[in-house]
């Protein structure tokens, strides 16, 4: 005779398998681009229905609703932990007004420098002053104003970290640096709406490493000898004029990248990506040997160039290429 086996449910198991696989799929599909990125941050200020989601697990745990309130709590948990891990702690904190008052600094280098500028959150707007001469305009959201340390040959500029991400509120960063010197330029903006116009200016070497939010970067007139570009969730989008050159790497970890070349452009890019990252290099119009595609155009008598030399790795996201007439 058979007997009925009596299966219990283990609810810790229960909790974190689910916890796990909800999480993981909401950072997935925040990756792809399948849920918008701002409203996954935004979403952030509903973070009390994580202590709703358990305390209604602990109140159900000895009734015959256990499993709905486990259920319920991993749900919540699990997509509150994907979010975080997409946007980052900084972008999920990053809301508020814009700041009302802002301060000022300036100087002026030498015939060579280094610029950092460490950015948490906000608006930051580099732009380019005839010269030898940087300014920096900053403010934020309940007081303060950024970090700056500068020499004839540097200037350092970071957030103000006396607060914690939750708390520190919305920065506004007004950055010109000159056209003059040459200078290694290195940026790394968080959770920022960011746009680099360094038309003019010379660059040697430009580092850049977004995280969660969007950067714009205006080369015209504009040669970089090496560019270091990762970018880890969000979006870039790099504009050259007629004339412009530019050397590097790009890496994308969850995330868009664009580079749109107005004029005629000689062009060589090699791509290593995974399976989730994508490219339209193959309807581009550029030849391809292996993971490079190339495309050199004859040149009349006086016609300037662009030229673009560029590793593309992915590992989630896309590249993509916009070829003369496309930039706006």
């Amino acid at each position: 005779m058979w007997k009925a086996e009596v299966v219990h449910l283990h609810r810790g198991l229960l909790f974190w398998g689910l916890a796990l696989i909800v999480g993981g799929l909401t950072a997935l599909a925040v990756q792809q681009g399948y849920v918008d990125r701002d409203l996954v941050a935004g979403a952030w200020r509903l973070w009390p229905l994580i202590l709703v989601a358990i305390g209604l697990s602990i109140i159900l745990s000895r009734t015959p609703w256990a499993p709905v309130g486990t259920i319920t709590a991993a749900l919540v948990i699990g997509i509150a932990g994907g979010a975080l891990i997409s946007v980052g702690p900084i972008a999920a904190g990053c809301t508020g007004d814009q700041p009302t008052t802002m301060h000022s600094q300036s100087g002026a280098f030498g015939s060579a420098a280094t610029v950092e500028l460490s950015f948490n959150c906000g608006t930051l707007e580099v732009g380019t002053n005839p010269g030898k001469s940087w300014t920096v305009s900053s403010g934020r959201a309940g007081g303060g104003e950024a970090q700056i340390t500068s020499s004839a040959n540097s200037l350092v500029v970071t957030s103000d970290e006396s607060r914690g991400w939750w708390e520190a509120g919305t920065e506004r960063w007004i950055v010109r640096l000159p056209t003059n010197p040459t200078y290694s330029l290195a940026v790394h903006p968080n959770a920022a709406d960011a746009s680099l116009d360094l038309q003019g200016a010379r660059v040697g070497k430009l580092s850049v490493q977004p995280n969660a939010g969007s950067l714009r970067i205006n080369l015209a007139e504009t040669s970089v000898d090496e560019l270091d570009l990762a970018l880890n969730a969000g979006s870039v989008t790099i504009v050259m004029s007629q004339g412009s050159s530019l050397s590097g790497s790009i890496s994308v970890n969850a995330g868009d990248v664009t580079v749109c070349v107005e004029g005629p452009a000689a062009l060589w890019l090699t791509v290593n990506g995974g399976f989730a990252f994508s490219h339209n290099l193959d309807s581009s119009g550029l030849g391809r040997d292996g993971d490079t595609w190339s495309y050199a155009p004859p040149v009349p008598s006086g016609t300037v160039l662009s030229l673009v030399n560029l590793q593309i790795h992915g590992n989630a996201g896309s590249f993509e290429l916009v070829r003369e007439g496309g930039c706006s």
